[in-house]
């Protein structure tokens, strides 16, 4: 699922679906994002495994909020002094029920911003809407630049579903340890941490950021790394509506951005130990550099 949404997220990026009036679009994508990183998250902690329970203090300790020391605030989240049975308890409830239904009403709620500028697309061009839907339900399918999306777009993504459906159950019932870290078979011993302690492969990038810092540079470059996908359409300065390969400085921006998130994801998994603590160090600069730079590389940008 997390595959399908970075594709997804990096596609908008590529496009500029984020650009000129579509900013509620990307804003409700990005909500849908972090929502669904707290219900892959609440769900991790359900087997309370070895990895998944040093995981859970890990991320919970961060609301401690560095040198503030807010520790009580994280024992108001855990229900306890370490991850238990009230701590389980809680974030059961929010994986089955309660960000489930927030899931919902983002995804209702994503639909319903695509309706109001439209959807992007390839070439970036300006199309009337209501002329083209107009062409295409007069029978004029060929030349429309439209279609419907119920049912006729709607179908596809509905094949494309069915295909991946397919495959996620295979893994659930056959191959459930598929892409799982053996370490969290093991029961859950708060006497006895792991060597090296990881999430998942898709927060592994915004681990990497917060790992090779101090503690409260650490937690700002983490909090930084959160936020700043949010205010995309606000930094990038150019009025064009392109995609990445027709926006010059822009491109070169937008790939080194995607390499340099795919090196942060394989260091997350690394200890971090010689070669690779300094890779991940400069990695998580080169994050943060990219974003500061993006509003100056954009208004260099030439408008079309």
């Amino acid at each position: 699922v997390f595959l399908i949404i970075y594709i997804h997220m990096f596609t908008g990026i590529y496009y500029g679906s984020y650009k000129k009036g579509r900013e509620l679009i990307w804003i409700s994508c990005m909500l849908l994002f972090v929502t669904f990183s707290a219900e892959a998250f609440s769900g991790y902690m359900l087997p309370c495994g070895q990895m998944s329970y040093w995981a859970g203090m890990v991320i919970t300790n961060l609301f401690s909020l560095g040198s503030l020391e807010l520790n009580g605030l994280v024992e108001w989240i855990r229900g306890d002094y370490v991850p238990g049975d009230a701590f389980l308890g809680r974030f059961f409830m929010l994986h089955v029920l309660l960000l489930p239904l927030i899931i919902i009403f983002l995804i209702v709620f994503h639909f319903g911003t695509l309706r109001i500028p439209h959807v992007n697309n390839q070439d970036g061009e300006e199309i009337d809407f209501e002329a083209e839907s107009k062409k295409y339900l007069a029978g004029d399918t060929k030349n429309a630049k439209v279609i419907r999306f119920q049912w006729d777009f709607l179908s596809k993504d509905i094949f494309v579903l069915g295909i991946f459906l397919i495959f996620y159950f295979y893994l659930v019932f056959y191959h459930f340890e598929f892409a799982m870290d053996p370490v969290n078979f093991d029961p859950a011993d708060g006497l006895k941490t792991p060597p090296h302690i990881y999430p998942e492969w898709y927060f592994l990038w915004s681990y990497e950021i917060l790992r090779p810092f101090p503690k409260d540079p650490g937690l700002i470059a983490f909090a930084f790394a959160q936020v700043i996908f949010f205010l995309l359409p606000f930094l990038d300065r150019s009025p064009n509506v392109a995609p990445a390969n027709r926006r010059g400085l822009f491109a070169i921006w937008f790939w080194v951005l995607l390499i340099d998130m795919i090196v942060l994801t394989v260091m997350g998994k690394l200890p971090p130990q010689g070669i690779f603590s300094s890779i991940g160090f400069y990695a998580a600069w080169v994050f943060i550099l990219l974003w500061v730079a993006l509003p100056f590389i954009t208004m260099l940008e030439k408008k079309k």
